[in-house]
């Protein structure tokens, strides 16, 4: 029962995400005045079809997802209001807007945690960690100091402070620069391993919950996500982490079921995470993604025309099998992992 329960719950959520995705590019579509032919609910037979004025909305076999096909996307089309007549800024809009939805729908979701989160760290020391022998923060850091940037990197949200502090610092001596009475200034810190992290030996401040801290915190959780995205990207492309450490469908729905278990807060942080994700990786410039296909807008306005569209068809195409090929060594790696030995 628990399999099955976890099957419906990623399923459910995927759908959804998707759905927005899809809907962010149906709305935009429709703001700039191309013609939708259809919008889909899942992929494979129609099993409900219903026609609005110009646009037939279906309900599909297989509630994976959805589509929707807009008059000139992938075909050259002399109707005036097929998408490749458009000017680039409307393709644009319309090209980015699924993206955006999904970055909306994790903001969004990440304000209905803030319900369940009393408190609300902060990048302002409250004090030292005098449970730890010798923390480098004493006699350095003061309650009240705030953290501004570590060796010159800006900090905007309290888990940037555990991104440097988990992936870029070692044991070798930082610069922070800090807010104190109005001054900055900068101080040198060499942090110790502490639990298999490094730490400065600080107590931050929380701030209690309320409107405009549930603002900020859906805010920062939001941009945290997306560089955690960007910066994960970074890592694989550079070779630190490899393909198989990502994780696809299967190795999502593991952590939606563990997730579930836990209670609604958990599961939807995870929903809004996937929901960021998805947006950010779909404006990566490779063929078939929506950054693939503004990133061709870029080139027609640098040249003053567009590509003929059966060649660019040609790319997304490819770009779809490479993608197609990456998810299924993803899910491969995924089942090993989920029916490998553990330990």
């Amino acid at each position: 029962m628990n399999t099955i329960y976890t099957i419906i719950i990623t399923i459910v959520v995927f759908m959804i995400i998707i759905l927005i995705h899809e809907f962010g590019h149906f709305i935009a579509a429709k703001s700039v005045g191309v013609l939708v032919h259809e919008f889909s609910i899942g992929f494979g037979p129609a099993i409900y079809k219903k026609k609005r004025a110009e646009t037939q909305y279906t309900v599909r076999l297989l509630p994976i997802g959805g589509f929707v096909n807009l008059e000139g996307e992938d075909e050259k089309s002399n109707d005036p209001r097929a998408l490749n007549k458009k000017p680039i800024w409307a393709r644009l809009i319309v090209m980015a807007a699924g993206a955006a939805f999904n970055l909306i729908l994790g903001f969004i979701i990440y304000l209905c945690i803030s319900t369940a989160v009393p408190q609300m760290s902060t990048l302002t020391v409250d004090g030292i960690n005098t449970e730890i022998a010798n923390p480098p923060a004493a006699g350095i850091l003061q309650q009240g100091d705030e953290i501004a940037a570590i060796n010159g990197k800006r900090l905007w949200y309290y888990k940037d402070l555990y991104i440097i502090m988990s992936t870029e610092v070692n044991g070798s001596p930082v610069n922070l620069t800090i807010k104190r009475n109005g001054a900055v200034k900068d101080v040198t810190i060499t942090p110790i391993q502490y639990n298999n992290r490094y730490i400065f030996g600080t107590i931050m401040k929380s701030e209690k919950m309320n409107l405009i801290n549930a603002f900020k915190y859906a805010v920062g959780e939001t941009f945290f996500v997306i560089r955690w995205v960007f910066y994960s990207l970074m890592m694989l492309f550079s070779g630190k982490v490899a393909v198989t450490d990502m994780s696809g469908p299967v190795g999502a729905g593991t952590i939606i079921g563990t997730a579930a278990k836990e209670g609604w807060p958990d599961l939807l942080n995870i929903f809004a995470l996937l929901s960021v994700n998805i947006g950010i990786f779909n404006l990566i410039p490779f063929p078939a993604l929506d950054g693939g296909r503004i990133f061709f807008l870029f080139i027609e306005f640098i040249r003053r025309k567009p590509l003929p569209p059966e060649k660019e068809g040609v790319i997304h195409f490819a770009g779809l099998v490479l993608l197609m090929i990456l998810m299924v060594v993803i899910t491969s790696s995924d089942i090993y992992k989920l029916f490998m030995p553990k330990g």
